[in-house]
């Protein structure tokens, strides 16, 4: 009896040798058809990158202690050309690709988004094309999907989100096109959303007021338009909103009732913004930069503009606001620059 439960363990042990060092193999593997597609200066990554070293060892590469599978491919500022292999998709235990700030090019492989253990992804700062990959939308471990600063084009996918741990979304500065889905609602979890530099066109959607953890919205330089939906306010946990640049239009409104604010940032200039500033822009307690100019906002600045005690930029030029400049603004102890250029306002500023 314990003869054949030796010889059990025994077989046991030969088998999770063969399957770890097959394993083993296809990281390895992996990572070599990757270098085959690259050029680095001065051939840096194809010499220390050899089979006689453990690919554990290799530069930029982090693998788990024991199994020795590859967990991060850390490889930024490197000044790597070349494009990106589908071999990666192979490394199944990967958690983080950094490629960032390097000469990338093509596209982005399907298969990344496919992988089970994927939480970060950066690969901004190339000059990588095509489409962003449906796949990621769809992978329920991301926390990072950084693309900024790339040559991406299409539509971001328009289907149902399935990405309930992502915190960052940076598509910045590329030539993405279509809506905002309002899908982009389920993820929410998210920190930052930073859309800008694009050609995003059609609405803010409502749903982003379900992201009740959301820090930071920055959606400047784009064709939005529409009006700004007035629960955005709501997200107490909002520091900073970026809409400038984009054909936005209708009144600036906040939600009636008392809402807990920690805004910080506000800017939306150039847009087609009209109405009048609203009174209860008091309950923005925390704002030290409203931006509105170039707009087409009318009618008196509250009396009770005071109020913002904290404030320390107020950009109001090129609106066509008329009355005069309440005495409640020279109270504001904190204020560094007022513009209100071109403006049908009369009287004087007087700080105390």
């Amino acid at each position: 009896m314990e003869k054949h439960i030796f010889l059990l363990i025994l077989l046991f042990l030969i088998q999770f040798s063969i399957s770890l060092a097959s394993s083993n193999e296809t990281d390895q593997q992996a990572l070599l058809a990757f270098q085959n597609l690259i050029t680095s200066p001065n051939h840096f990554l194809a010499n220390n990158w050899t089979k006689n070293t453990s690919f554990c060892s290799w530069y930029g590469v982090t693998c788990t202690p024991k199994s020795q599978r590859v967990v991060a491919l850390d490889l930024p500022n490197l000044q790597l050309q070349g494009t990106i292999s589908p071999s990666l998709a192979n490394l199944s235990f990967l958690g983080v690709l950094n490629l960032q700030n390097n000469s990338f090019r093509g596209g982005i492989p399907y298969g990344l988004g496919h992988m089970p253990r994927l939480r970060v992804i950066d690969v901004k700062n190339n000059q990588l094309n095509g489409s962003i990959p449906t796949s990621l939308f769809q992978n329920r471990r991301v926390q990072v999907i950084s693309l900024a600063f790339n040559e991406l084009s299409g539509e971001m996918w328009r289907g149902p989100w399935y990405v309930p741990k992502l915190r960052v979304l940076n598509l910045r500065n590329n030539s993405l096109t279509g809506i905002i889905p309002p899908s982009v609602g389920n993820a929410t979890k998210l920190l930052n959303i930073n859309l800008s530099g694009n050609r995003i066109n059609g609405n803010i959607p409502m749903e982003i007021s379900n992201l009740s953890q959301l820090a930071f919205l920055f959606l400047l330089d784009n064709q939005l338009t529409g009006s700004i939906p007035p629960t955005l306010f709501n997200i107490s946990s909002l520091l900073g909103i970026s809409l400038s640049f984009n054909g936005l239009s209708g009144p600036l409104l906040l939600d009636e009732g008392n809402i807990v604010s920690n805004l910080k940032h506000l800017s939306m200039s150039f847009n087609q913004i009209s109405g009048c500033i609203p009174s209860n822009i008091c309950q923005l307690t925390e704002l030290k930069l409203l931006s509105i100019s170039f707009n087409n906002i009318t009618g008196h600045i509250p009396r009770n503009i005071g109020c913002l005690s904290k404030l320390e930029r107020f950009y109001i030029g090129e609106n066509p606001i008329e009355g005069t400049i309440p005495t409640s603004l020279g109270n504001i102890s904190t204020l560094q620059y007022l513009d209100c250029v071109d403006n049908w306002m009369k009287g004087k500023f007087l700080k105390n």
